[in-house]
């Protein structure tokens, strides 16, 4: 059996860890090498893992100042030497059989990239993701794009899935950023020639904690999302994707809107914001004339001829 390397980044989740560690440790599928990266973890979290190593000669632990989660997982891919890899955050967990389950699609449909479904956990109850119908879906890369899009079937998360070590090549997660998957997903569902996906859940979603990085509050730094896929736009630009040059607009329009709204609920104003409204005023012509929804088209009207209420521009803009 191919070793499968499963990489978890960890910081301030001395809480959580056992039961993420334990979850990968007591996996069906044995040939595993679990790479514990302490992202200069402040609590106990480094001595933890020490300890779990000690035990259990499938674990390797790197101990790194803090650079966050992106640049935990790269050092994580580069001390990786399996022939598969799997990302699992550390406040998270698994299924008994996940990765087993995972492994065995791959090899039946011959896949570069087998995704599950997920269930939300709350603090006091449970959300399942999707319907759980144990429906295989398969498809190419053009197929998982646009399912990432419609938030169905393929998801931008990077923790439901087992990639084939090809798959990931020189492909890494920028440094520094939150929504670092949707950054980086798309490319390894471009770069992979079939992907599946089952619809059952056996990835545990931790959404119990007020502190994580991804918390409900908005900030300036959730423009990361909005900045990622205007990338995607232009990556499908590049790759003449053509198919879904529309659907993607339509999704970066939203998500833009969206958080501007937020942004002048807040009184958000920093160099982000900025950035993002510079951008917004670029772009303005090719969005407008493009095929969008119209009601979009109406709202980044209104958007930029209201841009000075944001205090960064003085006039409004000539359209």
């Amino acid at each position: 059996m191919p070793i499968i390397s499963v990489i978890v980044p960890i910081y301030k989740v001395e809480k959580y860890l056992d039961r993420c560690i334990k979850s990968i440790q007591n996996q069906t599928y044995k040939n595993l090498e679990i790479i514990l990266v302490d992202d200069g973890s402040p609590d106990n979290c480094g001595v933890m893992c020490d300890e779990y190593a000690e035990k259990d000669d499938r674990i390797k632990v790197i101990h790194k100042a803090n650079g966050g989660l992106s640049d935990a997982r790269n050092i994580g891919i580069e001390a990786s030497t399996g022939d598969y890899i799997v990302f699992v955050d550390s406040d998270d967990w698994l299924d008994l059989d996940m990765i087993e389950v995972l492994y065995n699609i791959g090899i039946k449909y011959k896949a570069d990239i087998v995704e599950c479904s997920f269930r939300n956990v709350y603090s006091d109850w449970i959300i399942e993701e999707t319907k759980c119908t144990a429906e295989i879906v398969e498809g190419d890369s053009l197929k998982a794009l646009e399912g990432m899009l419609d938030w169905k079937y393929f998801k931008p998360v990077a923790w439901n899935k087992l990639y084939k070590r090809s798959i990931i090549g020189g492909i890494r997660y920028p440094k520094g950023k939150i929504h670092e998957d949707e950054f980086t997903t798309y490319k390894y569902f471009y770069a992979a020639k079939k992907l599946v996906y089952l619809d059952v859940s056996k990835y545990n979603y931790d959404k119990s904690r007020t502190d994580s990085i991804t918390g409900d509050k908005f900030k300036e730094s959730n423009l990361y999302k909005c900045e990622a896929l205007r990338e995607r736009i232009d990556f499908f630009k590049e790759h003449k994707i053509v198919l879904l040059e529309e659907k993607i607009n339509n999704v970066y329009c939203w998500v833009l809107l969206d958080s501007m709204y937020k942004c002048y609920k807040n009184k958000l104003k920093g160099p982000m914001v900025k950035n993002t409204l510079n951008l917004l005023n670029k772009d303005l012509n090719y969005f407008l004339n493009s095929s969008i929804n119209d009601e979009y088209k109406q709202e980044l009207k209104i958007l930029s001829k209201g841009l000075k209420r944001f205090g960064i521009y003085k006039d409004t803009l000539e359209l």
